[in-house]
């Protein structure tokens, strides 16, 4: 069993996570058909938190770490990760499959909170390794983050603990690592995968290093915008609006420096890693404008006021924007096959993520001027089985190649 552990490969690693996506893309069908389907049985709150926590930590954390750990080592798609990378990679999995049924099961009990702790640990012991291993400044930077992130984590565990039932404090702490998972550690993460894919075929971006600081510089202080709620001194406030303008001048470079080298780097990418890509690249640019339109205090209370709009906000990061670039990422580094099977259940994924996406602007929209939109839910529940259909083909199109990429 030992041996066999150590010899997985990149690949297999790979789609085992996408496999994880179709867990959670499962429970979250589940909790779709709740809504419409009495289920006794079910705790709605607990197949949150398993679906939530083990998105997280199963499919992007592992990902990841699976994915920076190959860029690193240089490791091919059929080679294994050295034992250190590989021994971590199998300990968050077990933490997480743990956590995904203790979650399910119990909701917050002791199974899970241990096992959540661990997957915490577990991230310490990845950056450490990491950062003896590489020098890769996008690589560092989401380390850093994802080391504090867990703050947010911890200090939610004390309020808890404590008894403190101040809510501002506790969305605080949500925030806080909800802010610094998506828009450090995930975030970052995928710009290094990126950097080091173009490097990988000597092409270089201009303007790169003032694109990193100011990423880098305005991630702390966009966390404040999740707090605008609390009347933030005017100082601060001021700092925030900075920091936005910063982000929005670097990604604006980005894309510049992106559309410029691409007849260098066009004849590496598929037709499907492409469309993928640009798919991405238009959410980013979303997500940076409505980050802009939330410096108004005004429109931020009332954006996080609704709940279909955080969700909404919360998927278009972890599914259009990280979920689709690790995919694309698979593609381009070959590890995943595109094959006519793969393409056509990625665009089945595509379609259920972009019907997901525009229900929920949908549910936020009525909810601003106070209506109902018929069938909605059901309509959810639909774009979650296609999602959820776009992933079973997709692992079948990769089982087509199992005996020659593996």
């Amino acid at each position: 069993m030992k041996e066999l552990i150590i010899k997985i490969t990149i690949r297999r690693w790979l789609i085992l996570g996408i496999f994880n996506l179709l867990l959670v893309a499962a429970l979250g069908l589940l909790m779709r058909i709740k809504f419409l389907i009495p289920l006794p049985a079910i705790n709605q709150k607990y197949v949150l938190h398993a679906h939530s926590h083990f998105a997280f930590s199963g499919w992007v954390s592992h990902t990841l770490m699976v994915l920076i750990a190959a860029a690193i080592c240089n490791t091919g798609s059929r080679q294994a990760l050295p034992r250190k990378y590989q021994t971590l990679v199998v300990a968050n999995l077990f933490a997480s499959y743990v956590m995904l049924v203790s979650f399910f099961l119990q909701g917050y009990g002791l199974c899970s909170i241990c096992a959540a702790t661990a997957t915490v640990i577990i991230s310490y012991l990845f950056t450490a390794i990491c950062w003896r291993d590489t020098t890769h400044r996008w690589f560092r930077a989401a380390l850093i983050f994802l080391v504090l992130s867990s703050v947010g984590t911890f200090h939610l565990a004390y309020l808890m603990s404590s008894h403190n039932t101040d809510m501002r404090l506790q969305l605080a702490s949500i925030y806080f690592f909800l802010h610094f998972q998506y828009n450090g550690w995930f975030m970052f993460a995928c710009f290094g995968l990126a950097y080091h894919w173009l490097r990988s075929r000597g092409i270089s971006l201009r303007h790169m290093p003032f694109v990193f600081w100011a990423f880098t510089l305005s991630c702390i202080p966009t966390y404040f915008l999740s707090t605008l709620w609390w009347n933030i001194p005017g100082w601060l406030y001021c700092l925030v609006a900075v920091a936005l303008m910063l982000q929005t001048v670097a990604w604006i470079v980005w894309l510049h420096s992106v559309l410029t080298a691409h007849r260098q780097y066009a004849h590496h990418l598929s037709a499907v890693s492409k469309w993928l890509l640009i798919g991405v690249m238009l959410a980013v640019s979303i997500k940076i404008l409505l980050q802009d339109l939330s410096i108004f205090p005004s429109l931020s209370q009332l954006t996080y006021g609704f709940r279909a709009i955080v969700i909404g906000y919360l998927h278009l990061v972890l599914l259009v924007i990280i979920t689709l670039f690790l995919v694309a990422y698979g593609y381009m580094k070959k590890i995943l096959s595109s094959n006519r099977t793969a393409v056509i259940a990625t665009g089945i994924l595509v379609i259920g993520i972009i019907l997901n996406e525009l229900l929920l602007l949908l549910q936020g929209i009525a909810g601003f001027i106070n209506a109902s939109v018929g069938y909605t839910p059901m309509a959810l529940a639909v774009a979650a089985g296609i999602i959820a259909i776009g992933l079973i083909f997709l692992l079948w199109s990769q089982k087509a190649r199992n005996e020659n990429c593996i």
